[in-house]
Parts: structure tokens; sequence; C-alpha cells
């Protein structure tokens, strides 16, 4: 097996979005990108980067292990996992059905658990790599109509926390990037608002890819208002904090 030249990142989800603006600045800073697509259909964005795309559906382990042992054996090496594809089912619980819930959970939480579990083996042997989660405010705090995306993202965070203490002595770094709303077609049909997605993709990318290179422990890089949202709850008494967050969120 041939060691590549250039540092390797594996990106899910890489067919708009988020994903998409990753891929692309990766690329441009001399990396070879691993994307994952659930679809054959690609965009022609998507065609010009001439990215090693791998199909794959995050809610197939088999998928998951394909794609990290091709990474793998084409270029011997994992320099960086970055754990992007996701999506959000919103509506109150008593709405939903246990499908959609099981689905949720295993997309936003149970595959970036599978993909870390095969990627740490082969980064210990390599004695070096980076983990990086893509979370979001919701990981953070709750809002009314989020409650199985936000039990998602807080279990992405929960396990990424767990993941930063298991993996520091292994020279494994774990990150998370916590945006608020993001302006991409993520949001489409869940809110009639698009007033509160200031955040374009692009800058989540950014902070994705200084998250991937930082030699630092830093766990956390919240982007956008999370940060206020994270320090409000910290400084203020419980019961105002989720009065106000309802007040501004319901209206009530």
């Amino acid at each position: 097996m041939i060691k590549a030249a250039k540092p390797v990142v594996l990106i899910t989800g890489v067919s708009s979005g988020i994903g998409l603006e990753t891929a692309k600045l990766f690329a441009a800073k001399g990396w070879i990108v691993v994307g994952t697509v659930r679809g054959r259909a690609q965009t022609a964005a998507l065609r010009a980067l001439q990215l090693d795309l791998q199909l794959a559906d995050m809610v197939k382990p088999r998928d998951l292990e394909r794609v990290v042992q091709t990474a793998w054996r084409t270029y011997g090496r994992i320099d960086a996992l970055v754990c992007n594809a996701g999506y959000g089912v919103i509506g109150p619980i008593d709405t939903l059905e246990y499908a959609q819930m099981n689905e949720q959970l295993t997309v936003n939480s149970l595959a970036p658990a599978a993909l870390v579990r095969l990627t740490v083996p082969l980064m210990r042997r390599q004695g070096y790599g980076v983990l990086v989660g893509v979370s979001s405010v919701v990981g953070r705090v709750g809002f009314s109509g989020y409650g199985i995306y936000a039990a998602s993202k807080f279990a992405l965070e929960g396990l990424f926390e767990s993941l930063h203490m298991e993996l520091a002595a292994a020279g494994i770094r774990t990150k998370l990037v916590e945006p608020s709303g993001v302006n991409t077609a993520f949001w489409d049909g869940l809110s009639q608002d698009g007033s509160n997605r200031t955040l374009t993709a692009e800058t989540v990318a950014g902070v994705i890819f200084r998250a991937a290179i930082d030699k630092h422990s830093k766990l956390r890089y919240p982007v956008g208002q999370t940060k206020w949202l994270v320090l409000l709850r910290r400084i203020m008494p419980e019961r105002w904090f989720l009065r106000i967050l309802r007040r501004v969120i319901t209206g009530s």
C-alpha cells in the first residue's frame, strides 16, 4: 500500500450546502477529498471539483465500512474525518412516526459513531488524525419543535466530548463545529422565516477547515449566534433563560 503524499480527508454528505463548500475548501488547500453522496446524480459544481466521490447511505453500515476501507486502501492514510451528513426532522414529538425518529438518530448520531469506530484504529496505526463533528446550536440549546433533531445533535455532542478525552493520548484530536441557522437548502420546508439563517455555508466550511488543522486541544467551535446563546445559558438562571427562549421561538 502506497501512502499518498497529500493529506486525505473523508467528508460525508458533499452533494450540497456545508458539505460541498467544505469539500471545495479542503481541495483548494491541497487535500485529497473523499466525499460521500447518496445518489448518482451530481451537480456541475460537484463534478468540476474532481473529488473521489463514494456512494454511501448513512443508514447502511456496509456502505460506511466500504467507504473507509476504500479510502485507506487507495491512499494509505486518513488525516481527517468530517462527519457532516445530516438532516432535520422537525415537528411536535407526538406527530412523528417511530421510523422517522429512528432514521433521524441513525443519520445524525449513530452513523458518525460508526464512522469513528471504523476510522480510529487506522488513525491509531498512523499515530495522528482529527475527527470533526458538524453539530448545531440545537446541540447545545433545545428549541420548541426540534426535539428529535436536538436529541440527535445532543448525542453527537456527548459522543465527541467523550472522544476528546478518550483519544487525546493517541494523538487523535476531536472537534465540534456548532453553527446556528445556515442559509442552505437544509432548512427548506422547515421554517417559513429565513431571517435567522444569517450564516453562509462558506463561513461554516471555513471554521471546519480551521478546526481540522488546529493543533490545540480546543473542542468546540461555535459559529454565529451559538456562542451568545451558550453564554446566556451559562450566566442566566435556567428558568429565565428558558422563558426568554420560549418567547423568542414561539412568541408566547
